[in-house]
């Protein structure tokens, strides 16, 4: 299933791993660009289907409540092959830096540039956080919530597209 992130089993060792095949297969230090593709796709379905994962944890942890989670109401492999498709889109628009936040995809940065783009691919503007976000699974809770919040909340991993310089292109998490 996995070329690269076959080893890791956390989320921590899949961002090490990351970076060290950033440093050795980045085109701009000697490798080439459809390795780097490669291993962006396979990082970006690592961490999707690590988002799904806690929320199936998370909903075995209602259920010992007595409660249900949004995993009793979704396809979580579904969410999971969604919440890669559009890691992997978001890491090609230049300036923008993209955010898995739980079952949520935040982006950041310059995304102004490509507004047309996002909307056309079913990415939402939030004002109040200045983002624009999908949701892998809607919410619910009307409750403002801040970035950091949710954050705190859910756990984060961030991917940046760098812009071109020592290592253009380079993405890190």
């Amino acid at each position: 299933m996995y070329t690269y992130f076959a080893d890791c089993k956390n989320a921590e060792e899949a961002k090490a791993l990351y970076r060290e095949l950033v440093r050795k297969h980045h085109p701009d230090a000697g490798g080439d660009t459809r390795t780097m593709q490669d291993i962006n796709a396979e990082y970006a379905r690592f961490q999707a289907e690590g988002a799904t994962t806690e929320a199936r944890a998370r909903q075995t942890a209602a259920h010992a409540e007595n409660r249900k989670s949004a995993a009793d109401f979704h396809d979580m492999d579904a969410v999971g092959a969604e919440l890669k498709q559009k890691i992997e889109f978001a890491l090609n628009l230049e300036g923008v830096e993209v955010e898995l936040m739980g079952l949520w995809v935040w982006l950041t940065g310059n995304t102004k540039a490509h507004k047309d783009a996002l909307k056309a691919n079913g990415w939402k503007w939030s004002p109040k956080k200045t983002a624009w976000y999908y949701a892998g699974v809607p919410s619910f809770n009307r409750r403002e919530t801040s970035l950091d919040e949710i954050r705190n909340a859910y756990g984060s991993t961030r991917f940046q597209r760098e812009e071109k310089t020592s290592m253009a292109g380079a993405l890190t998490a």
